[in-house]
């Protein structure tokens, strides 16, 4: 008798053959395994017993980094095997299964660079069936060397007979590689040649310790380097990358440089050492330049994740170096050799392997204990997140910044890489690539549905259109903040929420730009219950990089124009060019000429920014209500600032007039640390005052949070603890963003329910 058996799940590229095929050889058993699609397929010839035997090692011993999402065994007729084989991979079989991760080259292999008898000594691509890189080196399925980028590279004698024997730690492990078979790294200064191999690694080690920029090409992009020691190569660096303030990345030695930096506690430790090594946002300490993350209480810290990173400290005296992605504004990170060569770092270490799939580090930040995503890529991409609420195959496009696509299939997300601003052709055109690379590695050759956000001018709603032509699919236009409670719902599995969307900027169903929302979502649409009062954004785009522009915005309905001119040049003349600038503003409100209505959570915390003499101008997205936070951090919140709900035309409407007008004197009586911290608790209390209300009204037991400024951890806490409270269940985001990144996922789920209700 023989039986068949089709494991779904991660068991490509974690070990998993050469797992069976030593169990197998261990209980004497007879057939094959062999990847087939992306899933594995094993064939016992035996009796029943003997199956059940397998399986259940399978479900409780499998290799680390596999994942088993289902294993299906049926009677075969197979021919009858004399022996336990590895059989060649087929390209057709069944799916449901994920491609591994990039993943942190493992402890083992890290000893082996350092060993120096060992044959990979000082070899930075050294890695083995448990660590190194997946996803950035896949071109197709199966998972097998000769479908990646690494099939340009022909395996020597010895790597052939480690990958080849099945006791050994590399055996069929797809990137394996050794110095004389595999990549290697060059030392370009400016755009010559002046070192190769070890030699190279040496000599950048020292360059960083000498204040020069390095460019280092890695596992799936570029970063530029530099020692945080010293000030001015990180200057010169913002000049470079057009970052006048955004904060970057450092890269640490070890836990005990990272605790030399940033303060540290127990479950940080293990995400910082997790073998998805995220950057994690961190309490830095004053040791730290300020240049690093001006204005902010925290720093992005990550340790070394690739043998090239374990070099570079090898060869340097540095306890952390600046690391941070090589990218202009709104661009894609630079994966080309040529990409690298023209970014104006003093020396470039570039090495010979393609980077097929560009990936982005990914960022978690701890708010109430829980991680969450500011940024899901490196580690965790290409896996899926389940929802119960599928049943379709659809590709979701997100909004327009921070975008990640989102492609269903069947009851199982899978979600791109972190893309970026899609208003740049580049960047659009990486969206659509990273796209149909995914349609291939998840095997969708048919979409039901796409999904876009509804803003008529989003590139990615146009792309979307034609996407869904190629197909004969349908386009659903989804609502900004619908999608992003939805993406909760879809997230947790739950069916009704009231959702508090606050973030930026999102277009709603009026035509206004949305921010602060309350909205009742079931499987039927949404129902907006509640929403800050609108306000005036005087030059419309203008005000989000001026915040100032808003103060006189949120407060010209208070004032008469002369007293309230005396009030902003008292206030936040700093954020004005010219007095007559002030003028001018006034003058548009007054006309009522490019003055769009807001009701924006974003753009009251960037105007309580200004006021309190934080933050001008935006140089970065959220950088006026990041920095607003880090003042506020430590500081008492007990300063009383009135939080006005009415109700209007059967909505709550929250005051943040009231809220900003209360803060002209506050600022002058208490410290700004206390008002700031003050200022969170109320846009917080009215938020959630709002939510509660109507979870009431509509006997709902569960309330979320979703957007942007759910990455304000006080102001999450303000409104997990009023939910809480009052006996009600609180949600956040911990699979997806919070914010822009996580979008696609709720359009994907609202593209199903349309599709139901199509039907």
């Amino acid at each position: 008798m023989a039986y068949r058996i089709i494991v779904k799940g991660v068991v490509q590229g974690v070990g998993f053959r050469p797992f069976v095929y030593r169990i197998a050889k261990e209980k004497n058993l007879r057939g094959f395994v062999r990847n087939v699609g992306n899933s594995v397929e094993i064939l016992v010839d035996g009796e029943r017993k003997e199956m059940d035997g397998l399986i259940k090692i399978i479900k409780n011993e499998h290799p680390p980094l596999a994942e088993i999402f289902s294993i299906n065994a049926k009677y075969s007729e197979d021919k009858k095997f004399d022996d336990f084989y590895i059989l060649s991979s087929e390209g057709k079989g069944e799916g449901g299964s994920d491609i591994p991760p990039d993943v942190c080259v493992c402890d083992k292999c890290v000893m082996e660079i350092f060993e120096e008898k060992n044959r990979r000594y000082l070899y930075p691509f050294t890695v083995c069936t448990d660590c190194g890189p997946r996803f950035t080196i896949i071109e197709g399925l199966p998972y097998d060397r000769e479908k990646t980028t690494m099939r340009e590279f022909v395996m020597c004698s010895k790597c052939k007979e480690e990958y080849l024997e099945p006791t050994d730690r590399r055996f069929r492990a797809e990137p394996i590689c050794c110095p004389q078979c595999g990549p290697k790294y060059a030392l370009y200064e400016k755009k010559r040649k002046i070192a190769v191999s070890d030699n190279a690694i040496r000599k950048s080690g020292k360059i960083l310790d000498e204040g020069r920029i390095l460019a280092i090409k890695g596992v799936g992009g570029t970063h530029l380097a530099a020692k945080i020691t010293d000030d001015e190569p990180i200057l010169r660096i913002r000049e470079i990358l057009g970052r006048k303030e955004k904060p970057f990345a450092v890269m640490a030695r070890n836990i005990s440089a990272v605790k030399s930096i940033a303060y540290l506690n127990k479950k940080e430790e293990e995400l910082l050492s997790s073998y998805q090594r995220p950057i994690l946002l961190l309490r830095k300490k004053g040791t730290v330049s300020n240049y690093i993350s001006p204005g902010l209480h925290n720093i992005g810290v990550m340790l070394p994740y690739s043998g090239i990173h374990y070099l570079l400290f090898y060869y340097s005296n540095e306890p952390a170096f600046l690391m941070t992605s090589a990218n202009l504004p709104g661009e894609p990170m630079a994966i080309k050799d040529e990409e690298v060569l023209s970014l104006e770092a003093d020396y470039s270490l570039i090495h010979d392997r393609r980077i097929q799939n560009r990936c982005d580090d990914s960022v978690i930040k701890l708010i109430c204990g829980r991680p969450i995503f500011l940024r899901r890529s490196r580690g965790f991409v290409p896996r899926h997140i389940r929802i119960s609420q599928g049943g379709a195959n659809v590709i979701a496009l997100g909004p327009e910044l921070d975008v990640v696509a989102c492609i269903l299939k069947n009851d199982r997300c899978f979600l791109t890489q972190y893309i970026g601003n899609t208003t740049k052709p580049n960047t659009l055109e990486y969206l659509e690539s990273a796209v149909y690379n995914l349609l291939k590695l998840v095997k969708i050759e048919e979409i039901d549905a796409v999904a876009v956000d509804m803003h008529p001018s989003f590139n990615t709603s146009r792309l979307g259109r034609e996407i869904a032509e190629r197909f004969d699919a349908v386009v659903v236009e989804c609502q900004h903040h619908h999608a992003h409670i939805a993406s909760l719902m879809a997230e947790k599995g739950i069916d009704r929420m009231v959702g508090i969307a606050v973030d930026g900027a999102g277009f709603g169903v009026d035509g206004t730009v949305w921010g602060g929302e309350i909205l009742l979502v079931d499987p039927e649409g949404f129902k907006r219950t509640g929403h800050l009062l609108p306000q005036i954004m005087p030059g419309g785009d203008l005000a989000t990089r001026f915040p100032a522009r808003m103060v006189a915005g949120i407060l010209y309905n208070k004032y008469p124009p002369d007293e309230l001119k005396e009030i902003l040049l008292k206030n936040v003349a700093k954020g004005f060019r010219s007095r007559d600038e002030v003028d001018l503003v006034l003058k548009q409100i007054e006309k009522r000429f490019n003055t769009p209505l807001t009701t924006s959570a974003g753009r009251v915390l960037d105007a309580i920014s200004t006021l309190l003499g934080v933050c001008y101008e935006r140089t970065y997205e959220g950088e006026p209500a990041m920095k607003l936070e880090s003042l506020a951090y430590g500081g008492s919140d007990n300063l009383e600032i009135p939080v006005r709900i009415t109700l209007q035309d059967g909505k709550y409407i929250f005051d943040t007039t009231a809220v900003i007008d209360s803060l002209l004197c506050l600022k002058e009586e208490y410290s700004l640390k206390d008002v700031a911290a003050s200022a969170q608790r109320a846009i917080a209390y009215g938020l959630v005052d709002m939510a509660l209300r109507t979870a009431k009204k509509e006997k709902i037991q569960s309330v979320g949070i979703s957007g942007g400024v759910s990455y304000n951890e006080a102001i999450v806490r303000y409104i997990k603890k009023k939910v809480e409270e009052s006996g009600l269940y609180f949600y956040i985001h911990e699979e997806v963003p919070c914010g822009d990144g996580g979008i696609s996922l709720g359009q994907a789920a609202i593209a199903t329910q349309k599709l139901r209700l199509m039907a």
